[in-house]
């Protein structure tokens, strides 16, 4: 199969298991909340990982531990977009001059559509009295979705804010699972605070990459992000 195939059945893949883990959510909260209550599991309590109550949980745990560990070592099976850091400068990324404000600016502005967001619906559901482990896991899992669709049909912070060229060329691209997981610690937990802490530290992985060789990130120094050299073609369904 083409790797470009590859890639972009692959994020296809992720959408809808995305979309199935979400419905599973759904089903859940109504029929049954209590198993969607996080800050019950603990992975050094000696209780089997796949048991009946902890299933779904652990599901989701490992769907979004296992996205992270494979943006944090380099490696070939994820996106250009996501591993550009990683790039060898001597062949690809050149050092030349990046307008470091404007991807500064356009990150700065994407941070605060998301935290005015996510703070805006925390606080309806506190004021509503409903707002809970359960509900903040749906919160998490929606924003997957999201993130899954932006990346595949259309995304409003590349229309909005960074107004770049496309997926690979995103200033933003690993922000995703700090975005997904940062609902989770306002209920801590093993479960909340592990997978906030590697979405941390893929975060500043990311940010300490960029600052230190920002040309890896720009198509006009980097030539490996053109459309003419790019793989991936997650633009596909875009048109």
């Amino acid at each position: 199969m083409h790797k470009k195939s590859m890639i972009l059945r692959t994020h296809v893949g992720i959408l809808l298991f995305r979309l199935l883990l979400l419905a599973m959510a759904v089903v859940l909260f109504f029929a049954d909340n209590v198993l969607m209550d996080f800050t019950t599991i603990n992975a050094f309590s000696g209780e089997a990982v796949f048991t009946g109550n902890t299933f779904f949980l652990w599901l989701v745990w490992l769907h979004l531990l296992g996205g992270m560990v494979l943006r944090i070592f380099p490696n070939k099976i994820i996106t250009l977009g996501a591993r550009k850091h990683f790039l060898h400068p001597g062949t690809g990324a050149q050092h030349k001059t990046v307008d470091k404000e404007k991807l500064h600016r356009g990150a700065l502005y994407s941070f605060l559509g998301w935290f005015v967001c996510t703070a805006a619906s925390v606080a309806v559901l506190h004021f509503l009295s409903i707002l809970s482990p359960p509900i903040v896991l749906i919160i998490a899992l929606v924003y997957a979705v999201l993130d899954s669709l932006f990346i595949l049909f259309f995304c409003p912070f590349q229309a909005l804010f960074m107004k770049n060229h496309c997926c690979t060329t995103c200033r933003i691209y690993n922000w995703d699972y700090l975005m997904m997981c940062a609902p989770l610690m306002l209920f801590p937990s093993f479960f909340s605070a592990s997978l906030v802490i590697l979405s941390l530290a893929v975060f500043i992985q990311w940010e300490w990459a960029l600052r230190k060789n920002p040309a890896k990130f720009s198509p006009e120094t980097n030539p490996d992000l053109t459309c003419k050299n790019c793989n991936d073609k997650l633009c596909k369904l875009r048109r």
